[in-house]
């Protein structure tokens, strides 16, 4: 599932891709710095408006993916809302 290659960078971002010799680069197209989970998730300017709705979402600042992404965490259905609205992991 989705849930589970966020949790373990097993996913179609370009640091796991660059691992795994199907890309180039690792780097995020936009920033020009490691596309890793926490990159896509935290800090990626090219995703801002829909980390704006997630902050709103979960109704406090964006401290850590494990707050994100813990099993149990409430977070976890805005985090994949999230990804969903970027469309960077369409399959």
């Amino acid at each position: 599932s989705t849930l589970t290659q966020l949790r373990t960078s097993h996913i179609g971002l370009n640091a796991h891709l660059y691992r795994t010799r199907t890309i180039d680069s690792p780097l995020c197209r936009s920033c020009g710095v490691p596309e890793t989970v926490t990159h896509f998730i935290m800090s990626c300017r090219r995703y801002s408006s829909a980390r704006n709705a997630l902050r709103n979402a979960v109704r406090s600042n964006l401290r850590s993916l494990k707050q994100l992404l813990a099993v149990g965490s409430p977070h976890i259905a805005a985090t994949l809302k999230f990804v969903r609205a970027t469309k960077r992991l369409l399959h």
